[in-house]
């Protein structure tokens, strides 16, 4: 296993801006975020079905 320095883990780590309330788009539907996780995944609030879908992975949405 190779070390690495904080300087090198940060270049290879993809950071996604995401925060409740900002619109998505996942499965090319239009969510809101109702809450992020350190996990790397949100639960998105679907507003015309009153549902909420958890633990989808951040990195399958697009901000929009």
């Amino acid at each position: 296993m190779e070390w690495k320095t904080s300087e090198q883990w940060r270049d290879n780590v993809e950071t996604v801006e995401l925060w409740p309330g900002d619109r998505v788009k996942w499965r090319k539907v239009a969510f809101t975020i109702n809450s992020t996780w350190q996990d790397g995944t949100v639960d998105l609030w679907d507003a015309d079905n009153h549902s909420l879908i958890e633990k989808v992975e951040a990195s399958e949405l697009e901000a929009i």
